[in-house]
């Protein structure tokens, strides 16, 4: 008897904390309802980087291709995925398909920052796993991909810092603000960098548009 009445007070005390981590960070950005509807997002923003200033446009699907394409004052980067290949173009150059060591970071990239949530919430979705780590970390680990680790911020529930390796660097994305568009929570200023944020990067959204058209030769580059 007394077990049971343990069980039934820890159920009581979970419902009443919100549940664990991830529940908390699903319900924090809006409800797995609203995020579940989310086909497709295109951001642009703004980038400060070193002194210079940039623009940044990427298009993520729920099912993990995207698009970005960077500049930064000479420098253009267009990068994308289609969920199993990538492509890779810097300025000038002629684009090349992605090494295996940049397809196993494009692998993960698809879940940066926001996107995070279409790994995270769905389990029958994901090809992957997670873990959880004490009551604000949850580790998101994709098959063929590097890990990221996402930690919540207490009060909010929603992800205040995410960290992944690149080769012999942590890459930590510091997500310093959100807002809300149609009902579901996206970082609206982050900050990205490799240990110094003196020399990282400032990326603000100023335009987020949630399942508009997506023509599927947005994720690959012609030869």
């Amino acid at each position: 008897m007394r077990t049971a009445c343990t069980i039934a007070s820890l159920f009581v005390l979970v419902a009443a904390t919100g549940g664990g981590p991830l529940e908390r960070w699903a319900n924090a950005v809006g409800g797995r309802e609203k995020v579940a509807a989310i086909t497709s997002i295109y951001r642009e923003a703004t980038l400060e980087y070193a002194g210079y200033q940039g623009t940044l446009k990427v298009w993520h699907t729920a099912d993990g291709k995207y698009r970005k394409e960077e500049r930064v004052a000479t420098y253009s980067l267009l990068e994308t995925f289609d969920g199993v290949n990538g492509m890779v173009k810097q300025g000038d150059a002629p684009p090349h398909t992605m090494s295996a060591a940049e397809l196993n970071l494009a692998t993960s990239r698809r879940f940066a920052n926001a996107n995070a949530m279409f790994f995270a919430f769905f389990p029958d979705r994901r090809h992957g796993t997670t873990a959880v780590e004490g009551d604000d970390i949850v580790v998101l680990k994709p098959d063929g991909g590097v890990e990221w680790r996402v930690y919540l911020d207490p009060q909010t529930a929603l992800p205040k810092t995410m960290t992944h390796r690149e080769g012999d660097q942590t890459i930590t994305v510091t997500l310093d603000s959100y807002e809300t568009v149609d009902g579901v929570k996206f970082e609206r200023e982050l900050q990205r960098s490799a240990g110094d944020p003196s020399k990282g990067t400032l990326i603000r959204f100023t335009k987020t548009v949630l399942n508009g058209p997506v023509d599927a030769s947005l994720f690959s580059i012609p030869s």
